[in-house]
């Protein structure tokens, strides 16, 4: 961003376009971070949220009237909602890990509804068998994007929750040190006996969600 207000308007026109097609399309995704699923997601619901905000300040910068205040109260509301779309409580695996409730991967929109169910079902790629999951037993490394863009405490108990899930379910230790899978069940990656991946496999240990965990922490 320009550091003289002066020059920000000659930017409004593009951060306008891109807001508008927020506000049209979200806060439902097409396609999550993976790019393999359509629903509600922790990851994309931080970026769309924040991305909101900061178009409100530049809308302030720019003396747009009217659009600021649009921009905030769609944000406070897409971020208060956050818990009914993607928080689940007193699941199977909440009740094994010993927590009561956690923020799934994704969850599928009902269909000609403005709304989630958290507890449907989502179809996951890269799998032999079927591949559809209830979204409330599917978990990813995506909830600490909810820290990382300041929308949750890092010490919220439902974040804290997430995490022990997380790790229960997608850590993984390695000589170096410890590593994540994507989600439980991913198939994205090499076969267990170490060939390679031909359209399914077993989930890849990322060093990317390594160093989102070191920025959490």
């Amino acid at each position: 961003m320009p550091r003289k207000n002066g020059e920000v308007p000659l930017f409004w026109r593009m951060v306008e376009q891109a807001a508008g097609f927020v506000i049209r399309n979200g806060p439902v995704t097409d396609q999550d971070r993976w790019e393999e699923d359509a629903g509600y997601t922790p990851f994309t619901l931080a970026v769309q949220i924040s991305a909101l905000l900061a178009a409100a300040d530049i809308a302030d910068l720019c003396e747009v009237d009217g659009v600021s205040e649009f921009l905030r109260d769609t944000a406070d509301a897409w971020n208060e909602q956050l818990e009914d779309w993607i928080y689940v409580t007193d699941t199977r695996l909440a009740r094994e890990v010993g927590v009561t409730g956690y923020y799934v991967r994704i969850a599928p929109q009902v269909p000609g509804e403005a709304r989630a169910q958290p507890h449907g079902m989502i179809r996951v790629r890269n799998r032999t068998a079927g591949g559809e999951t209830p979204a409330d037993e599917l978990v990813s490394v995506d909830a600490l994007a909810l820290v990382r863009f300041g929308l949750r405490a890092p010490h919220d108990p439902r974040i804290l929750n997430t995490i022990k899930v997380i790790d229960w379910l997608l850590k993984v230790d390695l000589p170096q040190g410890p590593g994540w899978r994507r989600y439980n069940g991913d198939g994205y990656g090499e076969k267990a006996d170490g060939s390679a991946y031909d359209g399914t496999g077993v989930g890849r240990v990322w060093p990317l969600l390594t160093g989102e965990r070191a920025h959490y922490e």
